[in-house]
């Protein structure tokens, strides 16, 4: 029954992205010379548009929109669209004024969707317009992705590189490739939050634990976290915003945290969570093989989405992918195997659970009361990300109190085992104490709850300017004299955390910003005007760091997720 449930989901999505119109077919152009202008045809698919903001007409990267005769827009409510194929006319002699060297360039950037609600990513076509003897011809850029600056194909960002991979490779090469990156991120915050929720599970099992039975436990967890990698990017690669970022949201994430308090709560003995004895029959009669499997998987499927949103380099370069080709199969594919690969420390928690957890008796006992405190640990971490630091300190810093009590920091030690567990328990007591102290004072790192008291007022911090709309981001990258950085960032966004606390704390990093104009767009709580900035720049969710010189993105030096601070330096060397 359980594993008829998963072949459906599989089957429901593989049928619903199938439906999907390819973005070459979506939005085809044609452009044709005669004597008095360059016409350029819009044909669209069936229920496609364009959005009238998006739409760019420039010439040797001068904007010329106010100078043509723009096709008529309806007015939707909410947006300006382009509803009905058109053609768009640049008259020769505005071309002539553009001319050097006998040649101009034309870009057409645009953004368009379905109206079954499918939005592709910001597209962008280049042609080559050439003059010779009063005769004038025009033909595709073919390699846009090289620019004046012949910018060669390692000077992609890192997830245009990896969209441009996955374009050329072999598939099973794919499979491999994004099983590795799997692993690479397997050693990131992305999946730490898994490792507590995982060993909890296996633990509530109780006596009849076994390596064979923890594994299959494990498994079913990765599959599900798995399969929601894999649906919800590519849902959000062609809908245009981020599933999980969505979800991070006072109701989502209470109601999750709230799930965790409850678990955590059976691990103490308060009660035993079970269904009622009649449906507890039925189903074990129907489900035998698999009795707590669906629970595993729903847990395991949330987990991915809620407890650890993350976007890094690999991920958002299958994003790209799917959203440049309209292959939702292959990029999704492609996203399910790199989700295994970040499961595997995961499976070999579950494989070694029968010989590293304790057998049943009192060992057990305690090491479920150990795993009830990481599950409430788990409900603040979560809460944390829309209530602040506050919370966030103060929430540790009492349940470390009561773990301490609980697990014996005024027990009398009898002998050398109870001995280190007291001095631990009291360890665990002081810091606990110092983080309640810490959150009135106003710290925001509970690795540094001191921090509070300003012992160290000479380190300077990194100024952030806010940028509240995309109009309000323009006018600022525009108007500044400086090269800018651009950092999308989320309290809710692990990544984003690790980037503050290493890279931008690194004093190299520090003295090379200087001289920068630093931009934070902090899409913690999403929006519509938090929404269009994401997808202005063609991003799903946080973390994102965009390096500007001039108003022109320099997009080779764009950064995805975490990069260390000796990476991130290098990048820096290369703006003049």
């Amino acid at each position: 029954m359980f594993f008829k449930i998963i072949f459906s989901l599989i089957l429901f999505a593989s049928s619903l992205f199938s439906e999907v119109l390819d973005v070459s077919k979506a939005f085809v152009l044609s452009p044709s010379v005669d004597d008095q202008n360059i016409e350029v045809k819009f044909k669209f698919g069936e229920n496609i548009y364009l959005y009238k903001e998006s739409f760019e007409i420039k010439l040797a990267d001068k904007k010329i929109n106010d100078l043509l005769n723009m096709p008529k827009s309806e007015n939707t409510g909410e947006y300006e669209i382009y509803p009905k194929d058109f053609s768009l006319f640049i008259p020769l002699n505005l071309v002539k004024d553009h001319l050097q060297d006998g040649k101009t360039r034309l870009n057409i950037n645009y953004q368009g969707c379905a109206k079954n609600g499918i939005c592709y990513r910001p597209q962008s076509k280049i042609y080559e317009i050439f003059e010779k003897s009063g005769k004038f011809s025009i033909i595709a850029f073919e390699n846009e992705q090289k620019d004046e600056a012949n910018i060669s194909l390692e000077e992609f960002s890192d997830e245009q590189s990896i969209a441009n991979e996955l374009s050329s490779k072999n598939f099973f090469i794919s499979l491999v490739t994004f099983f590795g990156y799997g692993l690479l991120l397997s050693l990131t915050p992305c999946v730490f939050p898994m490792i507590p929720i995982l060993s909890s599970i296996i633990v509530s099992k109780g006596s009849n634990l076994n390596a064979k039975k923890g594994f299959l436990l494990s498994l079913v967890y990765v599959f599900a976290m798995s399969l929601a990698y894999a649906l919800a990017g590519v849902a959000a690669s062609l809908l245009g915003f981020g599933i999980a970022g969505a979800l991070q949201n006072i109701y989502v994430l209470g109601a999750f945290a709230a799930i965790f308090v409850i678990l955590s709560f059976s691990m103490f003995g308060f009660y035993d969570i079970k269904l009622p004895s009649k449906f507890e029959n039925m189903i074990s009669k129907k489900s035998q093989n698999s009795s707590g499997l669906i629970g595993v998987f729903i847990m395991g499927f949330a987990s991915a989405l809620i407890v650890s949103p993350c976007v890094a380099a690999p991920l958002a370069g299958a994003l790209l992918y799917i959203a440049q080709s309209g292959d939702a199969l292959y990029g999704g594919i492609m996203l399910f195997v790199m989700g295994l690969g970040m499961g595997v420390p995961l499976l070999i928690i579950g494989l070694s659970s029968g010989k590293l957890l304790p057998r049943p008796g009192g060992w057990m006992d305690e090491i479920k009361k150990l795993f009830g405190f990481l599950m409430l640990v788990m409900a603040v971490w979560i809460l944390a990300r829309v209530l602040g630091s506050f919370f966030e300190l103060l929430g540790y810093g009492i349940i470390g109190v009561f773990a301490a009590v609980y697990l014996g920091a005024f027990e009398a030690a009898n002998n050398g085992w109870t001995k280190f567990k007291k001095a631990l328990c009291i360890l665990v007591l002081v810091y606990s104490l110092m983080l309640i102290v810490s959150s009135f004072l106003g710290s925001k790192d509970v690795l540094s709850p001191l921090s509070g008291l300003n012992f160290s007022k000479s380190e300077s911090e990194l100024n952030f300017k806010q940028a509240r709309n995309l109009n309000e981001l323009n006018e600022m990258i525009k108007n500044s004299n400086e090269p800018v950085l651009v950092d999308f960032y989320a309290d809710w966004c692990a990544s984003c955390k690790e980037i503050d606390h290493i890279t931008f704390k690194d004093a190299g990093v520090k003295s090379a910003l200087a001289n920068f104009m630093l931009i934070r767009i902090d899409v913690t709580s999403g929006g519509k005007e938090n929404d269009e900035m994401l997808r202005n720049f063609g991003l799903i969710d946080p973390p994102a760091l965009l390096l500007f010189n001039g108003s022109e993105e320099l997009k080779a030096l764009r950064t995805i997720g975490f990069i260390n601070p000796k990476n991130f330096l290098a990048k820096l060397e290369k703006i003049k």
